[in-house]
């Protein structure tokens, strides 16, 4: 009898244990739900090309990935709400409930999977520099000299991948919403260069002929993939992300996006 009760007793207290962790873990995944109820999705952007940018003539958000997030809503049946961030900012609006989903190319790095939770990559990327066409450099190594300045946007992962790439240029970091901020440091010559992704490198260049800017003919740097994002414990979400992303490449629905966008 008392070993009968031992027995019930330690099962209990098992039970009592676990409980609150099962509830916990079932109660943080469920934000499908919680977007159902709010009858909307919350994705946070931050300025990239083409995934997305601030139209000047309307203020409104374009690109691949607000296509992409119109969609999405439109899966779960619900209306969209952009949420304007900044690429220091994604995560920490995230983090603060602000939005329910990052979509924006943000790299996949192991300091940043330790905070949120990633996709399955919507797409891989490399990066590169960009210098006045006048520019005497030709090789990376031609910048990694004391005395240059390479530019970049703070809290990126372009940030960091320079601090590690250049040994003795100046990486210097700028707060913006704006990707012309580092490239004018460029064209108005208070840069020698301007370190971002390859994509956003073409565009813009394509797009601002003014500023008289061009790429290093030099081998693309650090590939690696980039992903959507959701905070931790959200594996339902994650999961039903990832079946999504399946669904809108075998319907072709990237491609669309992207030959509108993308040169």
């Amino acid at each position: 009898m008392n070993r009968l009760f031992g027995l019930l007793s330690g099962a209990t207290l098992t039970l009592a244990l676990i409980s609150p962790a099962t509830h916990a873990a079932e109660s943080a995944d469920s934000l499908i739900q919680a977007i159902k109820d709010r009858g909307a999705l919350r994705a946070c952007h931050a300025e990239a090309l083409p995934w997305g940018a601030k139209d000047p003539k309307t203020e409104e958000w374009v690109g691949t990935d607000i296509e992409a997030a119109k969609h999405l809503a439109e899966t779960i049946g619900v209306e969209i709400e952009h949420v304007d961030s900044t690429w220091a900012t994604l995560i920490p609006s995230l983090e603060t409930d602000k939005c329910d989903i990052v979509m924006a190319p943000m790299f996949r790095t192991p300091e940043r999977a330790m905070r949120i939770l990633f996709a399955e990559p919507s797409g891989y990327e490399t990066q590169g520099v960009a210098v006045l066409t006048d520019s005497g450099s030709q090789q990376y190594a031609d910048l990694d000299k004391d005395g240059m300045t390479i530019a970049v946007l703070s809290g990126t992962a372009d940030e960091a991948f320079a601090n590690r790439f250049f040994k003795n240029a100046e990486v210097k970091p700028f707060v913006s919403d704006k990707l012309s901020t580092i490239f004018l440091e460029v064209a108005s010559r208070r840069a020698d260069g301007v370190l971002t992704d390859s994509s956003t490198l073409r565009n813009f260049i394509k797009e601002n002929p003014a500023m008289k800017l061009r790429i290093l003919e030099a081998e693309p740097l650090n590939p690696q993939g980039y992903s959507y994002a959701v905070r931790p414990g959200e594996y339902h979400f994650v999961e039903f992300v990832n079946v999504w992303q399946q669904a809108i490449e075998m319907q072709g629905l990237r491609d669309q996006w992207y030959e509108k966008y993308a040169e």
